[in-house]
């Protein structure tokens, strides 16, 4: 028996010795039938599994693959008679390869044969996309980003799966999450110093391990524990990043080219199912502030019809009312409760005035108006309740076009909102900021606000300090009777009445607010012309002068970005756009020829324009520069632009508007 067991041994040295089995150039295991013990590896198969020769030889097969051991042997078993078989093993440093070969007997030696090779460069992507290929067409936007998530995740075991939309040139909102094949809640973040930075910045990148240790302030990249990455930006049809697109594993990820280039494929399908979703979401909008407009018509009907009624009781009660009082003594106790109940009718009375002005229906006496006359007399009366820590500012266009309003109504409508920001702000101190603006509302803005027709109107905007408004708050603010405030301290119905009035007069109001921020209202009543003062007509687009200057262009809103870009091609101009301040340095820091003028947003994220000018001033020391801003100039005064020499362009412009200001800005000496 022992002789046997020599001789057979023998003849596995001779085999393992023999240049037939050392000198194949495919990876080669010998394996014990019973175990799958590795007897022998070829220096191929070493190199291929990453374990030197002496600890493959105290491992089994089970040991090196992923799969379980009954899984092991129903592919093996298959492949002994439908070759190949496929399997996954996973190397020391715990990265997975794939690979295919062919499994058989050697009688004569009792060995197995596995020769195999590596095709991860083939099956990784096919594992993949094949999964992701099983979703119905029936699935699109959300749904489909959600269930591609989750199967990429599943089918790579450990991965993590982003997909985040752009809401800043450094800032990405999480749409969908994906980890160990199940969703998850997806988590905002800011782009500096992470991966997804180089992502926005020069496209795909691909870090196949110690992604940890190279960008060690990435908190999301610690927390989860992440080894590798490869992420794409989100791009729309003209080519503007409008989210991020990355997978992420906890171990090394294969560097396979082909795994990047249908990666890179599969990130425009999921652009095109954000930009999907974004469409979806912004006709919910509207929707929804359909349903909101179609709501508020119908409590004003019923609150018309209610103040119709209560009005003709009331006539008949306070007509009542006196003439008991003419009909009882001068001097009886009857009296004094008679003029109690007169008080108590014209309360009453208040109550149907408000309800009117809720239905639209209470009388106007329209006139054109300036709105800072409103503006001062209001103010001029705020001075007396307005608490002393609370600071009350005023900016007033010296131009301010003519509306068609009730001087009246117009007074109640900036007191509602006065007492409605002071009440925000608590004790420690605040601000109020009142604003007056022509402003030009183009067709973009009218596409996602209801109602809104493009054209000209005044602007006139409350801007609080104060503690801000949640969602579900905001959502509700112009509702008759909805309050936040405690019992007795208010009735829910001043914003109510301002909502009202604005329509009635054919304006918008719309409400921005944070939490821990503040709020801002902004009315836009449509300009009025008077007839008896002379109308100087806005410059055709034939009449604003060309130039050839070369102009960069910063904005962080890619519609925006692409209108000032596109307008001031048109103009002559050569324009370099980039969609955040670190992509307009390395613009201007590559670009050979001069810049003559920077155009820039005023308010980004982690860079200001004004920071990122200062900056570019020292490139192009004769640099000129204009800032635009969504904001007002007087709400964006701390953040410095408004000392003496500031070119100041708000927003929304048309596009006349700004090239006339730009050949204004370049022609001024």
């Amino acid at each position: 028996m022992a002789r046997r067991e020599e001789a057979l041994e023998q003849k596995r040295r001779e085999l393992v010795e023999s240049p037939l089995f050392n000198l194949t150039f495919m990876p080669s295991l010998l394996l014990l039938p019973d175990s799958l013990q590795i007897y022998r590896a070829t220096d191929a198969a070493s190199r291929t599994l990453g374990y030197p020769h002496e600890t493959l030889t105290q491992r089994t097969l089970y040991d090196l693959l992923v799969e379980t051991p009954d899984q092991a042997d129903a592919i093996l078993t298959e492949a002994r008679s439908k070759p190949p078989f496929v399997l996954t093993v996973r190397r020391p440093d715990r990265e997975e390869r794939i690979i295919e070969g062919v499994i058989h007997d050697l009688p004569d030696y009792k060995l197995l044969h596995l020769s195999f090779a590596d095709l991860t460069a083939l099956h990784l992507p096919h594992r993949v996309w094949s999964r992701v290929a099983t979703i119905p067409p029936q699935r699109t936007g959300l749904e489909f980003l959600r269930e591609a998530s989750r199967l990429t995740s599943e089918s790579l075991g450990s991965a993590h799966v982003y997909i985040g939309r752009l809401v800043a040139a450094e800032r990405v909102e999480g749409v969908v999450y994906a980890a160990h094949g199940e969703l998850r809640e997806p988590f905002n973040y800011a782009l500096q110093a992470t991966p997804c930075e180089n992502v926005v910045m020069s496209g795909v990148c691909f870090y196949p391990r110690d992604v940890r240790q190279l960008f060690p302030n990435d908190r999301e990249l610690q927390e989860l524990g992440l080894e590798s990455y490869l992420g794409a930006p989100l791009r729309d049809s003209f080519g503007r990043v409008i989210g991020i697109f990355w997978i992420a594993d906890e171990k090394p990820m294969p560097e396979v080219r082909s795994l990047q280039e249908l990666f890179q494929v599969f990130a425009t399908r999921v652009a095109h199912e954000l930009l999907r979703e974004q469409a979806e979401r912004e006709a919910q909008q509207l929707r929804e502030q359909l349903a909101q407009a179609q709501k508020m018509e119908s409590i004003g009907r019923m609150a018309s019809g209610l103040a119709h009624d209560f009005n003709n009781m009331l006539t008949a009660v306070l007509g009542y009312v006196e003439l008991a009082q003419g009909a009882t003594p001068e001097h009886s106790p009857a009296q004094k409760f008679l003029e109690s109940a007169v008080l108590a009718i014209e309360k009453a009375a208040g109550v149907t005035r408000q309800l009117m002005a809720l239905a639209r229906n209470q009388p106007m006496q329209l006139q054109l108006l300036n709105l800072n006359q409103v503006v001062n007399e209001v103010l001029e009366l705020a001075n007396t309740w307005m608490p002393s820590y609370i600071q009350v500012q005023a900016y007033l266009d010296d131009s301010l076009w003519l509306v068609e309003a009730d001087s009246s109504q117009m007074v109640q409508v900036l007191q509602n909102l006065l007492l409605n920001a002071r009440d925000a702000i608590p004790e420690t101190g605040g601000t109020i900021t009142v604003e007056t603006k022509n402003v030009v509302l183009d067709a973009d803005y009218a596409r996602s606000h209801y109602e809104v027709v493009p054209g000209e109107y005044v602007m006139l905007a409350v801007t609080d300090t104060g503690a801000g408004m949640p969602p579900y708050v905001r959502e509700r603010v112009f509702e008759p009777f909805f309050t936040t405030k405690p019992r007795g301290q208010g009735t829910g119905m001043g914003l109510s009445i301002v909502h009202s009035i604005v329509k009635q007069l054919g304006g918008h109001i719309w409400v921005y607010s944070e939490v821990g921020k503040g709020t801002t209202f902004r009315i836009y009543l449509p300009r009025a012309h008077d007839r008896h003062l002379a109308v100087v007509a806005a410059p055709s687009p034939t009449e604003v002068p060309r130039g050839n200057e070369t102009i960069l262009v910063v904005e962080d809103e890619p519609g925006v970005l692409e209108v000032a870009t596109e307008t001031l091609r048109q103009y002559g101009y050569t324009v370099l756009s980039a969609s955040s301040p670190a992509e307009a340095l390395q613009i201007a820091q590559n670009y050979g020829e001069p810049i003559h003028l920077l155009v820039t947003d005023v308010v980004m994220p982690v860079m200001s324009g004004r920071e990122l000018a200062e900056y570019l001033l020292r490139l192009y020391p004769q640099l000129r520069v204009l800032y635009v801003s969504g904001y007002t100039e007087n709400t964006i005064a701390h953040h410095g632009v408004l000392e003496a020499g500031i070119h100041f362009l708000p927003k929304p412009y048309t596009p006349t508007q700004l090239a006339q200001k730009v050949r204004e800005v370049l022609d001024r000496r």
